[in-house]
């Protein structure tokens, strides 16, 4: 499938991917979220942020293995 709408819903907490035939593929940010270990609390907010402005990006960090965690271990070694 050819994903071409990449959206967050705040009241699914999750990122919707839809298709030119209206199908959607709903990526549940909670459920993604907690394979990640967090150093500290504070960075899940990375994952927030990221999800919120750049669902597509955050699509692609979650469907890779470790995508997600990888992502977190890198803004905290640039912040």
């Amino acid at each position: 499938m050819d994903y071409n709408l990449y959206y967050y819903d705040s009241i699914l907490d999750a990122v919707v991917m839809k298709d030119k035939e209206d199908n959607e593929l709903v990526i549940e940010c909670d459920k993604a979220n907690a394979q990640v270990v967090f150093d500290e609390p504070e960075d899940e907010g990375y994952l927030v942020r990221l999800a919120r402005k750049e669902p597509a990006s955050y699509v692609s960090y979650a469907l890779k293995p470790d995508g997600l965690q990888g992502y977190v271990d890198a803004m905290n070694v640039f912040n």
